[in-house]
């Protein structure tokens, strides 16, 4: 008998590819050193399949070298204007390109000579890995707070409440919106796998993140693959996640439910509250929901809410008052709870603080008054920030139309490498001797940047920030890029698509995507997408030469 189980595992580990596991794990991982080990790591490990000749042959590489080759005529249509700086942030961003296609030439070799039922069970296992951890930092996050709900939980200065997300990780230790949409590719996977408990399992994980952005992409592809691309059994687990994603908005975090709305409420630039009463009394104010109260009305309301649990504390506690005398004393649980009140009133993160002065620092230092109020004039500023900012890339072709065809250049308008660059620690570190920053950057997306995030920490929110892949190619390759983007990267993966398989759900969830990050500087879900589809790709073959 133990000698059967033991062979069973043996077994099942021999069905995982263990090398592409671990670079998986690796080359997923937040760090940027870490990546760089795995791409060094995998390439020792496939040295004699890697050739140069057959590394420019591939076809779904057209599109990096597409873009590396922009980049380089930029730079040589600037030669006049080079700096050092420049040419620093010119070679990180090649580098970057090149990376990338690295890495999807490395998977595609893996792909190819391994078996497909090893590669599918190592894309599972990394799958659940995923979202295990996710779970692990949810029961955390309950642990500390002592609630089950923690998306409404107010205690330690609002730390939690709608931020819960914030502070869950993934097993690539990478960002909220990244840990989301690999939930969400779990989720897509095993649903057209017909691995439907799994499904379910990265859709919970997915509701834990409260990742409003994923959830609203997501949404629309589970209305298109309803209607077009699934099975009667499909559908009904559509209809399953559905109905979890309404009850967690509607019943869990109602907060987000809510800031949802409002966004967009700001882009039709209407008012997202019903106008209010007239709040006269502290009374009224202490009654009225935050939604419906000035700045200044909120700090009297939760001020004189800590007031008043402060003096429940010490009657509770039996406190005794100088000349008085108090008998009852509250139960410890109920003596706990009212003090968990004092913890109501939000308060800012000391490291949140430090950034919003850093911010107001730089912004009062090389921006003058008058810069700012002619920028601030430009754009109606109640509209969120990703808004404002396709009108500052409209604008900025309308002044400078001979560089519609290949954009800007590498740094100079919007990319996660032109904010490194800055020192102000946005997207990560950068050489300080190398510091750049483009005028056209510094007055578009920079400062749209630092005019939300050196407010109060409400207004630090994705929909505030201009992170877009097509933002960061139409502003620094032009219409040139954003049509390869289009012809050589989306249409290469819809040549392979099969019928009613993951393939299509999967490139409409990365289309949907690429208006949250720089996605292709951040070796993250593009990865893990360019994996899978070189897999639709083989079993589609596969497929062809069986039929």
């Amino acid at each position: 008998m133990v000698n059967r189980i033991k062979n069973n595992v043996q077994e099942k580990l021999r069905q995982i590819n263990w090398p592409l596991l671990v670079f998986l794990l690796l080359v997923l991982n937040v760090k940027l050193l870490v990546k760089v080990a795995a791409i060094l790591i995998i390439s020792i490990i496939n040295r004699k399949d890697i050739s140069t000749r057959n590394f420019f042959r591939q076809r779904y590489l057209f599109f990096y070298f597409g873009v590396i080759s922009i980049g380089l005529i930029n730079l040589l249509l600037q030669y006049k204007n080079i700096t050092s700086g420049y040419m620093v942030i010119t070679t990180i961003g090649l580098a970057f390109w090149v990376m990338s296609a690295a890495i999807a030439y490395q998977l595609f070799i893996m792909v190819q000579k391994e078996n497909t039922t090893r590669i599918h069970n190592t894309v599972a296992i990394f799958f659940v890995m995923h979202i295990t951890v996710v779970f692990i930092n949810f029961l955390q996050i309950v642990y500390e707070t002592k609630s089950i709900n923690p998306y409404t939980y107010k205690g330690f200065n609002q730390k939690y409440y709608m931020s819960t997300g914030d502070f869950i990780m993934g097993i690539t230790f990478d960002a909220p919106v990244a840990t989301a949409f690999i939930c969400a590719f779990g989720l897509l996977y095993f649903l057209y796998r017909k691995q439907f408990l799994l499904s379910l399992g990265c859709m919970a994980a997915l509701l834990i993140m409260a990742s409003n952005f994923a959830n609203l992409v997501l949404v629309g592809i589970f209305v298109f693959a309803f209607i077009f691309w699934s099975s009667r059994v499909q559908k009904s687990f559509i209809l399953i996640c559905g109905i979890m994603l309404v009850f967690f908005m509607a019943k869990i975090s109602k907060k987000n439910n809510e800031h949802v709305g409002r966004i967009f409420y700001q882009i039709m630039d209407k008012p997202y509250d019903l106008p209010r009463a007239k709040i006269f009394t502290l009374d009224e104010i202490k009654k009225a929901p935050d939604s419906v109260l000035t700045y200044e009305e909120q700090r009297k309301k939760h001020a004189q809410n800590f007031i008043d649990s402060m003096n429940e504390i010490r009657l509770g506690a039996g406190y005794q008052e100088p000349g008085n005398v108090v008998t009852k004393k509250s139960k410890p649980d109920t003596v706990n709870k009212i003090k968990d009140k004092a913890f109501y009133e939000f308060h800012e993160s000391e490291a949140v603080i430090k950034k919003i002065n850093r911010y107001g620092e730089f912004l009062n230092r090389n921006y003058t008054r008058s810069q700012q109020d002619s920028l601030s004039k430009l754009y109606n500023w109640k509209r969120p920030g990703k808004w404002i900012a396709g009108e500052q890339l409209f604008s900025f072709y309308k002044k400078h139309p001979a560089k519609i065809l290949t954009g800007n250049g590498i740094g100079n308008f919007s990319s996660r490498l032109a904010f490194k660059a800055t020192l102000l620690n946005i997207g990560g570190q950068y050489p300080e001797k190398f510091k750049y920053i483009n005028p056209d950057f510094f007055s578009n997306h920079l400062y749209l940047y630092l005019y939300f995030h050196s407010q109060e920490q409400s207004n630090h929110e994705a929909s505030n920030t201009p992170d877009t892949v097509y933002y960061q190619l139409v502003g620094e390759y032009g219409i040139a890029g954003l049509l390869l983007l289009i012809i050589l990267f989306f249409g290469f993966f819809m040549r392979h698509i099969r019928k009613q398989s993951f393939g299509l759900p999967l490139l409409l969830l990365l289309a949907g995507a690429f208006f949250a990050e720089y996605w292709f500087e951040q070796f993250s879900i593009v990865i893990l997408f360019e994996l899978l589809f070189f897999l639709e790709i083989k079993d589609k073959r596969r497929e062809e030469q069986a039929a």
